[in-house]
């Protein structure tokens, strides 16, 4: 067994590195999807999120990768020894001559898929015969990846397919549908709000995943726009022996540093209008706050009072999101990784406040308390 662990070394330690990570990243769409469908998440939804995040990543991780790292010596070894087990009755043989190991590893291989069958009946509400179906064609698509080598990624077959498998994960995730049956019958399943309702106190994670919606937008404008220019002055322009560069057959005489600026202005513009104007011309609502039905303005501003709230959040989240923007594109330069390194402890000082008072620091400027008649966002 060991023997056979030391093919997987470098390539486990680095699946296990990145395996939390990576669940994290895919976790805030499934956020963004629960938002949009609930208006608000209770910390324990959230950790639900991200514990099914990194099931369904380790199902993936564990099953599929890691890879042995010498494919050519781990073919020549092992050549042979991973066809195909397609005995359906195979497991008694294995209860029999394996004993309390062989029952064990049939017991796992169902415990393996009950939370995929939970989280397709709690969350997703299918039926029975729907997550049934689900829990077979994963199982069989793991297989068929284990005996193809991941579908050709891998010179050879590196884990066995095992008909058995194929049965005691499918009915893995039914228990897991019975599971989750019984459990909504203890914990009854929330009741879905009005799509026109509106959260007008998001919590920290709330405004994360919103803000996160915000500046997808943003990069979506501003990445193109700067390439868009920069290959149109290149196009425009004739370089000089000196490196400057003449457009309009000389009249117009400039250098290159000034490109350096284009995707910064470009960034500050979208993030003008996706911070700024949006949300203020509707009811303190961005796009992602649109799609996750909250608002930034947790009470009823008027006049200067509500001109001081967008100038103090706009330069604040601005300012961080420029520096994150330039140490990003600079960061080969010990100056500009410093501002990331600013910006990324900006925002987790602003992250921490709204998650220890359920408020961003904006929300002390002074203001009437929502409610249905005065609050924006309800109107």
């Amino acid at each position: 067994m060991l023997g056979y662990l030391s093919y997987f070394s470098t390539s486990f330690i680095i699946a296990m590195i990145l395996w939390p990570v990576v669940s994290i990243v895919l976790t805030l769409p499934i956020l963004a999807g629960l938002y949009h469908r609930h208006h608000r998440l209770r910390a324990m939804s959230v950790l639900a999120s991200y514990l099914s995040t990194l099931y369904f990543t380790g199902l993936i991780a564990l099953t599929l990768y890691p890879m042995p790292d010498d494919p050519d010596r781990f073919c020549t070894v092992h050549a042979g020894d991973y066809t195909p087990q397609l005995n359906p009755l195979r497991f008694l043989e294995d209860i029999q001559t394996g004993g309390l190991y062989g029952l064990l590893q049939l017991l796992m291989n169902v415990v393996f898929f009950i939370p995929l069958g939970f989280v397709f009946t709690r969350w997703l509400r299918w039926t029975w015969w729907v997550v049934l179906s689900s829990g077979l064609v994963a199982s069989l698509f793991i297989e068929t990846s284990q005996l193809t080598g991941f579908w050709g990624l891998y010179p050879c077959a590196y884990r066995q397919f095992d008909v058995n498998d194929l049965m005691t994960n499918t009915l893995g995730a039914l228990v897991g549908f019975v599971i989750a049956k019984l459990f909504t019958r203890w914990v009854p399943q929330s009741t879905l709000p009005g799509r026109d309702d509106v959260n007008t106190r998001p919590g920290a994670i709330h405004r994360v995943v919103t803000y996160v919606i915000d500046m997808i937008f943003v990069v979506l404008v501003y990445f193109p726009v700067t390439l868009a220019m920069v290959f149109a002055f290149h196009w425009m322009s004739t370089p000089l022996p000196n490196g400057d560069y003449t457009l309009f057959g000389g009249l117009i005489t400039l250098g290159n540093g000034w490109l350096n600026g284009v995707a910064p202005s470009a960034a500050a513009l979208a993030f003008l209008v996706f911070e700024l104007a949006i949300p203020a011309t509707h009811r303190g609502q961005t796009l992602g706050g649109m799609f996750t039905h909250m608002t930034i303005e947790t009470v009823s501003r008027r006049g200067w009072s509500r001109v001081v709230f967008y100038a103090v959040r706009t330069l604040v989240l601005g300012l961080f999101t420029e520096m994150a923007i330039i140490g990003f594109i600079g960061a080969d330069s010990d100056a500009f990784r410093s501002l990331l390194e600013y910006a990324i402890l900006g925002f987790l000082i602003v992250f921490v406040f709204e998650l220890l008072t359920r408020r961003a620091p904006w929300d002390l400027i002074a203001g009437n308390p929502a409610n249905p008649s005065n609050n924006p966002a309800n109107r």
